[in-house]
């Protein structure tokens, strides 16, 4: 048998004028954890696809699995095939379909729809879900599934893919990718994940980890390796580099890894706030989703983050204020103006001055098949119409500034906003709605899956902004991140706001002993999403 489970050499890939990976090789031993890290943009999901099957790369390279050499480019959907699964970070899931569809996908090819019997195969899916912990219906459409599930059954298909693989050939070698496993995860679910995949190394098989998130990666990975701009930088095992090393090696020589990680990148000054009541953004009583009566101020210029454990109903706020879930009951004042609670919608938050980033970012704030430059003014297209035809060189000229204002990579904002990195998206996304000057910005986790760079030009960013007096509320699990951009921290449990944190007491271990502390009183089951871990 191979000393190597798998092996990448010379793999480069051009995509137009721009080169995503040049030369790059990695070595994948039996049995272990490899992380493979990077800013968004580095070249990580692109190499990944190359593996899957999904991109061609470039003559001259060589893909080596189990000791036994793979002619490139690999034919699409042959991966499993060697032992090869993923879950990529979209998920790979038929959304519009249900959780058994998504499952028969592997399970049953080449089965007619006509042919299967439903009611076996649903026994059969729900037990396999059960052997992983994970407890969702399989009728259950997924794109009506909370993102948690969603990824936990991404995960658990593709272990029960691993699973039939080395049933089927009696392999002993095969190798997971996870893509940013952990973003949609809470914390118990979490440590689920890191239980499967030490459950498949203790196997003999092994898993590439590719994650932002620097404690996860500290937690189970072995060793790492790092892209920047489409090249190897560094191979090294865990214990040999501290995680300031490992930033310095993901974002440059040079730069400051404090501030990249976000910890005093953007922080809070001691401004006074106009507090008058109506002066920035006011609720009161607001009931909807899991809120049951929430109260809140947020003053121009302001940044008050909102913390509370998964369920708390913190993560609602947003979506409630700005229309695009239902609230039943409350009072929301903007700058003044009172607006219909019961009838708010998307639309009547835009223009009273509401601008809302959620947390998927790909399924509900992008366009994925139209350029860059559309999404950035798509809110502000009516500006670059003359006489009814659209003026497309102003409006692409305009975009590259404001591509080039906030570092949007690649800078050719022709491209299918798609295409970009998740953090490159974010940014698009920021600047589609900085672009009509909103009063409030609401924020759902707006740096989940985001690189440490990318991490702190965002906090930079509305940080800017706030000087102009916008008034932020920043929803996050992270409490590292609160502490770092918030004026103030409003604790959220059992649908209500309980107590705040504000000035020299903002620090990431104040918030979690305010959140655990509040849940204990409420009775709240204490779960966090991914992120929220005490430190």
């Amino acid at each position: 048998m191979s000393t190597t489970a798998l092996e990448l050499h010379n793999i480069s890939k051009v995509f137009g004028g721009t080169r995503a990976l040049s030369g790059v090789d990695m070595t994948v031993q039996h049995g272990e954890v490899l992380a493979l890290l990077g800013e968004n943009g580095c070249g990580k999901s692109t190499l990944v696809k190359v593996l899957a099957g999904v991109h061609e790369p470039e003559p001259g390279g060589r893909l080596v699995v189990d000791g036994t050499e793979v002619p490139l480019p690999m034919p699409l959907g042959t991966s499993s095939d060697l032992g090869l699964c993923f879950v990529h970070q979209d998920l790979g899931l038929a959304r519009p379909l249900t959780v058994l569809e998504n499952l028969l996908g592997f399970a049953q090819e080449g089965a007619s729809r006509w042919n299967i019997r439903w009611g076996r195969e649903v026994r059969k899916a729900r037990e396999m879900l059960r052997s992983y912990g994970v407890l969702v219906d399989p009728m259950a459409v997924v794109n009506q599934l909370p993102p948690v599930d969603q990824a936990l059954v991404a995960i658990a298909r593709a272990a029960e893919q691993l699973k039939q693989h080395r049933e089927r050939t009696g392999a002993t070698s095969s190798v997971l990718v996870l893509d940013e496993p952990t973003v949609f995860l809470p914390e118990e679910e979490v440590s689920f994940l890191f239980d499967l995949i030490r459950t498949v190394v203790a196997g003999g098989s092994s898993v590439i980890f590719i994650s932002h998130d620097l404690p996860a990666v500290r937690e189970i990975a072995d060793r790492l390796t790092v892209l920047r701009d489409g090249r190897v930088v560094a191979h090294a095992s865990m214990s040999d580099v501290t995680d300031d090393e490992i930033v310095e090696l993901i974002v440059g020589a040079g730069a400051a890894t404090k501030t990249a990680f976000g910890h005093g990148g953007g922080a809070p000054t001691d401004r006074a706030f106009d507090r008058t009541p109506g002066a920035g953004l006011d609720v009161r009583g607001l009931v909807g989703g899991r809120l049951t009566g929430l109260d809140l101020a947020v003053a121009p210029g302001e940044v008050v983050g909102l913390a509370g454990l998964l369920g708390s109903g913190a993560e609602d706020a947003p979506y409630l204020l700005f229309g695009a879930r239902s609230a039943t009951a409350g009072e929301i004042t903007v700058h003044g103006r009172t607006l219909p609670v019961d009838r708010q919608q998307p639309a009547l938050a835009v223009d009273a001055g509401l601008a809302l980033i959620p947390a998927d970012r790909r399924r509900d704030a992008i366009a994925p098949g139209v350029s860059v430059a559309e999404n950035m003014m798509l809110l502000v297209v009516a500006t670059f119409r003359r006489r009814g035809v659209l003026q497309t060189r102003r409006m692409r000229a305009t975009a590259d500034q404001r591509a080039d204002a906030l570092d949007v990579r690649p800078r050719r904002t022709s491209v299918p906003v798609g295409t970009l990195s998740g953090g490159n998206a974010q940014k698009v996304v920021l600047a589609k709605w900085l672009e009509i000057s909103p009063k409030v910005l609401l924020l759902h986790e707006p740096t989940q899956g985001v690189d440490v760079a990318a991490r702190a030009e965002i906090y930079r960013v509305i940080r800017r902004a706030t000087e102009t007096g916008m008034s932020v509320l920043w929803v996050s699990s992270d409490f590292d991140e609160l502490a770092t951009v918030s004026d103030r921290v409003v604790v959220v449990s059992g649908g209500t706001a309980v107590s705040t944190v504000e000035g020299s007491d903002i620090t990431p271990e104040a918030i979690t002993t305010a959140v655990y502390g509040a849940a204990r009183a409420t009775g709240e089951s204490t779960i966090t999403t991914a992120g929220a871990a005490t430190s």
